[in-house]
């Protein structure tokens, strides 16, 4: 089993430095063609950062691993919701971090609660008739992703936001080669990521679940924990908040991919008794989204030991739902 761990290990490393860079050669490419702040993030790093997610989710349901597929999707976008509460913390008393947002975040936020609730219907209701070969509700989160989308261009443009964030720019060429090495060593390591946590799963007891919700998830979410941060330095607040959002709904997106790859029908309904576990992780990053949301709306200043009151308390529900997740894990 070492050698699992070790794969695991090394394609962890592997993930998190290829996706690392990924962001700055996607940001640079997104600044040559002339996009503002909010849509940086919300297109480009949200993509492209989510990369790792995208390539562990699909790879998952290629090997007959659903519930790793699904909750590395679900887990990603817990854990991205809780990179707020580590930016607020960085801040060492400047914030509340969500009062410094533009409140059209709310759009974003709440349309990555939507394609997560499509998801959860799926989970649900388990249907079995395919479209194309895929699931009837994997192509409304298709249509939800691009009508969201749109949405959000048209609120961007109404309010003018076209702002750049301060910095050198790579070089086009340097930008786009950058780009396809590190998305190949993602889509490589990706694979034998997802391969050694299969079988570390059946080695230990630990449940599939728990793995593409904890672990695997947390890796993959390494690369907009660091873009974030990179972010946070320049003061790019709303390209932060684009990327985290933007990186739900894509992260939502990857289900249809991911029905696409898996083999045994539409994958809502080959979870074979790992429904539990999902729903627990879906319906916690729709609260923590929630939360969120609400306080860029609302615009708390409440501070504890200067933190946000907002983001204790996704810290909190955070640490909460791993809680449910470990004594939920492990089977016996």
């Amino acid at each position: 089993m070492w050698l699992d761990w070790m794969t695991f290990l090394l394609s962890s490393l592997a993930i998190v430095l290829a996706g690392v860079r990924l962001a700055p050669y996607g940001e640079a490419l997104a600044r040559h063609t002339g996009i503002g702040q909010g849509w940086i993030g919300l297109i480009f790093l949200a993509t492209l950062t989510s990369v790792p997610e995208m390539t562990t989710t699909v790879a998952a349901a290629s090997i007959d691993a659903p519930n790793i597929a699904l909750g590395n999707a679900f887990g990603s976008n817990l854990f991205n919701v809780v990179i707020v509460a580590v930016l607020d913390v960085l801040l060492l008393g400047r914030g509340p971090f969500l009062s410094k947002v533009r409140p059209y975040h709310v759009i974003s936020g709440s349309l990555a609660i939507l394609l997560t609730a499509l998801a959860m219907l799926g989970i649900v209701l388990q249907p079995k008739a395919e479209i194309g070969g895929v699931s009837p509700i994997s192509l409304l989160i298709l249509a939800g992703y691009v009508v969201g989308v749109f949405l959000l261009y048209r609120a961007e443009k109404e309010l003018g936001i076209v702002e750049e964030p301060s910095g050198a720019t790579i070089p086009v060429r340097r930008a786009v080669a950058g780009f396809l090495l590190c998305a190949a060593v993602i889509v490589a390591a990706g694979l034998f990521l997802v391969r050694s946590s299969k079988q570390i799963s059946l080695a230990t007891g630990l449940s599939t679940s728990f793995m593409g919700a904890v672990l695997v998830a947390i890796v993959t979410s390494l690369p907009e924990l660091a873009t974030s941060i990179g972010a946070l330095r320049i003061g790019a607040t709303d390209m932060i908040m684009g990327n985290l959002f933007g990186s739900n709904m894509f992260n939502i997106l990857t289900l249809l991919f991911a029905d696409l790859a898996f083999r045994g029908g539409p994958i809502y309904a080959g979870l074979r008794g790992g429904e539990g576990d999902q729903l627990v992780v879906a319906v916690f990053g729709v609260l923590l989204t929630v939360v969120a949301i609400t306080a860029i709306a609302t615009r708390p200043r409440r501070r504890v030991f200067g933190i946000g009151i907002d983001s204790i308390t996704l810290l909190i529900a955070y640490l909460g739902a791993t809680a449910i997740l470990i004594s939920r894990g492990i089977q016996f």
